[in-house]
């Protein structure tokens, strides 16, 4: 396995992100398929990991190291090994704080680790961009027949059904390429899931700042028939926007209130607010899995 280093020339890989794209348009087609898995073969990978040295060893000796390599999970559990094309796409995965090394890893290299660590799913490759998924059945197959895509095709095509081999990784089953195109869409399904939770984590952060809860909760105090509000960072056709719920009396205007939020409040967001009551379906998952930033004490005190 290669040990962790920073390249000294730079990892790119613009034939395979060429293809990622190309296939990523249609994954039943056969010819951009083939071209993306030759491409995924020939590519070397940037991978995060860490080194971990024993701190008693001798001075002077050479120092037995171990390499843990960083895993993605989804919102399943399933873990799955990350693996960047070039130095803008691996930026993505850095959060301060954090001591990732780089090693430098071919198709190869993630083949023995994947095959060897059964717990892992397969490799995602640019997770946090437009990224694919190489499962873990599917990185076998290749590995196993040297990147032979020959032979995988081969061993791809529909056959009869045969009884359960345990010598066998794959399994042997009818239309075997349909099943793995399935499997491979529902991996990046998940994977893109799970960068959404974690960029709407992130989006939350950043734009819902203290500066604009108070200036909302200056707002909503002087809304008498409001008695708790919830919020969060929504969108919609492609459009971002602050959604506000409202735990309100019968009688509150709500469109009302909502244009007083949206006059006092906008100099803390750049984003839109709509504001809705807490009973409404689009506020359902928000009041039910979140506190309120807002509410209303007695005998109207905050």
């Amino acid at each position: 396995m290669p040990e962790p280093n920073q390249p000294m020339q730079p990892i790119t890989n613009p034939l395979l992100v060429d293809a990622m794209a190309t296939f990523k348009l249609d994954l039943t087609n056969r010819e951009h398929e083939r071209a993306f898995l030759e491409a995924a073969i020939n590519a070397r990978y940037l991978i995060p990991a860490m080194v971990e040295q024993p701190a008693d060893a001798p001075e002077g000796e050479p120092v037995p190291t171990r390499v843990a390599f960083q895993l993605l999970t989804n919102p399943k559990g399933d873990k799955f090994m990350p693996a960047f094309t070039d130095e803008i796409e691996l930026r993505k995965n850095r959060k301060p704080g954090e001591r990732f090394q780089v090693a430098v890893m071919g198709f190869m290299d993630l083949y023995r680790f994947i095959k060897n660590n059964e717990s892992v799913s397969g490799a995602v490759i640019n997770p946090f961009g437009s990224n694919l998924c190489l499962i873990r059945r599917q990185v076998i197959l290749i590995g196993d027949n040297a990147g032979n895509l020959d032979a995988v095709i081969a061993q791809n095509k529909p056959a009869a059904p045969q009884p359960s081999n345990p010598s066998n990784p794959l399994g042997a089953v009818s239309n075997s390429r349909e099943q793995q195109q399935a499997a491979i869409r529902q991996a990046m399904a998940d994977m893109e899931a799970a960068n959404a939770s974690d960029n709407t984590a992130e989006d939350a952060a950043e734009v819902i700042t203290d500066e604009l809860i108070s200036a909302l909760k200056a707002c909503l105090k002087k809304q008498k028939s409001v008695k708790k509000a919830y919020i969060r960072v929504d969108s919609e056709s492609g459009e971002r926007y602050l959604l506000v719920a409202l735990e309100a009396d019968e009688s509150a205007d709500l469109t009302e209130i909502g244009n007083t939020v949206s006059t006092e409040c906008a100099d803390y967001s750049d984003l839109p607010f709509e504001c809705v009551a807490a009973g409404n379906i689009r506020a359902k998952e928000l009041v039910a899995n979140e506190k309120p930033f807002y509410e209303k004490k007695r005998f109207g005190i905050f």
